[in-house]
């Protein structure tokens, strides 16, 4: 809460595309006339709008996708609307409360890791202090105060790591209290952006792994020579030591599918060819080979690096072009690649760029040469309009995630590889059991999660990417934090044991001194 609001409340400005989510509560920020552009600053107050909803809203002049977003942020937003009128805040709905809310949260999640944690005192204060300097970096804590879904990913992240670690402890009791706190975790994470979706496997991986002991009734005991004689006991035991997981995976896909399949096929259509034209064509030694095989419009390939809609509407609406978003589909550009895979690491290395420079941008079209458009990322701003503050200020009181990607920028696909294999290498060295049981299960799901999440932001969609990868960045800084804290308690014990060792060997007996020759 202090990095959040001390000296200032800071937070994430709206790319006009928060309405999305905020008109489930039926609010809306209404600016007055003249008043600076919502992207530059962070405005608090949403108020309460009659006859304002997900179906009816207005979103200006500006064209943007209207399909309302469904998120786990909701949960979020509504206990900020009753913390709102607990605290007198002015409006109906505050983004501090917000902040707050998320802040509890956060909070709860580090207390939670440091109780499950199989840690020495020290080494847990560490990891925890850890945690919390990472998640208080600018690119990640200032969404708690934006009306984005983001910090309710880096929420259910972290809850989800608490659980991974309570499956893999000594006692029945706290590996089906893993599977509870992972599975309910699991599915508020999930269902917080459609991005995350991709995640749903590993995680349904981690739940289906762990044998769960089930107290067998007196009654079935005869039916298991039965079992034994059919040689089927051993597998029977499996599938009911994974039945509570089963069961908590089967909820997580339930609300995986929830959320994705809430995009229409409008939606969809233009996200794909935003790839094309904003990722694919610059990448490209032949653009217009690369878009007769799409079947897209020649005049496409004036704006490779910018969305389509930086085109006059009148070629948008021509015949051609709607031609090629109806016939635009992930199995097509699935396709594309298995015929040229030599684009695919170019395509990576580009996207691996965003990953280098994490500080959510609004997407825009700028004036270019001969009339064309070219795309624009202004970055969102920190701030409020107060004090005569510049447009866009940006917060850079604590940022040492972005700080330390910013040292790789310009790096590609390669500098990013190593960032994921180092940390698993390093806790395989150490060649622990617990370790590999409890730190290395998470750090399997962590690398995950973040390649998941990479391969979604980097073939999904075209713009917005930086604000998309927010979640693998944070999958990645977090998985060097527990690498480090377990390979340093693996080589301090290491060392105590070889001091131990040296010091329990026993000397010789000492031999008496010679009598004096006279």
């Amino acid at each position: 809460m202090l990095r959040l609001f001390v000296p200032r409340p800071v937070g994430v400005a709206d790319n006009y595309d928060g309405v999305r989510l905020m008109c489930h509560l039926g609010v809306d920020v209404r600016l007055p006339r003249n008043t600076p552009r919502l992207r530059d600053y962070v405005y608090y107050r949403y108020d309460h709008l009659a006859h304002f909803s997900c179906q009816r809203h207005a979103l200006g002049s500006i064209r943007l996708p209207d399909v309302p977003y469904r998120s786990s942020q909701l949960l979020v937003l509504y206990a900020a609307r009753g913390l709102t009128r607990v605290l007198g805040l002015p409006g109906y709905l505050d983004l501090r409360a917000v902040g707050i809310v998320c802040c509890l949260l956060l909070g709860a999640a580090v207390g939670l890791l440091y109780r499950v944690a199989t840690l020495r005192h020290r080494y847990r204060l560490l990891m925890c202090a850890a945690v919390v300097a990472v998640v208080a970096d600018t690119v990640f804590v200032d969404y708690a105060v934006s009306p984005f879904s983001e910090i309710a990913s880096v929420i259910g992240l972290l809850y989800v790591a608490v659980g991974v670690l309570m499956l893999a402890g000594p006692s029945r009791r706290r590996r089906l209290a893993g599977i509870a706190v992972t599975g309910v975790s699991g599915l508020f994470f999930a269902t917080a952006k459609t991005q995350n979706v991709p995640a749903v496997l590993p995680l349904a991986l981690v739940l289906l792994a762990p044998a769960v002991p089930v107290v067998v009734p007196e009654r079935l005991t005869r039916l298991a020579g039965l079992a034994d004689a059919l040689r089927l006991h051993g597998l029977d035991r499996r599938l009911r030591h994974r039945l509570t997981g089963l069961v908590a995976v089967m909820v997580m896909a339930a609300g995986a599918f929830a959320v994705s399949g809430n995009e229409d096929k409008r939606t969809a259509q233009l996200t794909e060819a935003n790839f094309v034209s904003v990722t694919l064509l610059p990448t490209s030694a032949h653009p217009q080979r690369d878009l007769a095989e799409f079947g897209a419009p020649a005049w496409l390939g004036q704006y490779a690096g910018a969305p389509p809609w930086c085109a006059p509407t009148a070629l948008q609406d021509s015949a051609g072009y709607q031609k090629f978003t109806k016939g635009l589909s992930h199995q097509r550009i699935l396709g594309f690649f298995l015929n040229h895979p030599t684009r695919l690491l170019p395509v990576l290395d580009t996207v691996a760029g965003y990953f280098y420079e994490p500080r959510p941008t609004a997407t825009l079209c700028g004036v270019g040469p001969h009339g064309t458009q070219f795309m624009v990322l202004p970055p969102l701003g920190n701030y409020t309009h107060l004090a005569h503050t510049p447009r866009g200020l940006q917060d850079h009181r604590w940022s040492p995630v972005t700080d330390a990607l910013g040292l790789l920028r310009g790096f590609g696909m390669g500098t990013l590889v190593l960032l994921w294999l180092i940390p698993a290498a390093a806790v395989t060295a150490v060649r622990r059991r617990r370790a590999l049981r409890g730190v290395g299960a998470l750090l399997g799901l962590l690398l995950a999660v973040a390649v998941t999440q990479f391969g979604a932001s980097a073939f999904a969609d075209g713009i917005d990417t930086a604000k998309h990868l927010d979640l693998a960045v944070l999958a990645t800084a977090l998985a060097w934090v527990f690498a480090a804290v377990e390979v340093l308690a693996a080589l301090t014990a290491r060392a105590t044991q070889n001091e131990a060792g040296v010091a329990s060997i026993p000397r010789p007996a000492s031999q008496p001194e010679s009598e004096p020759v006279r």
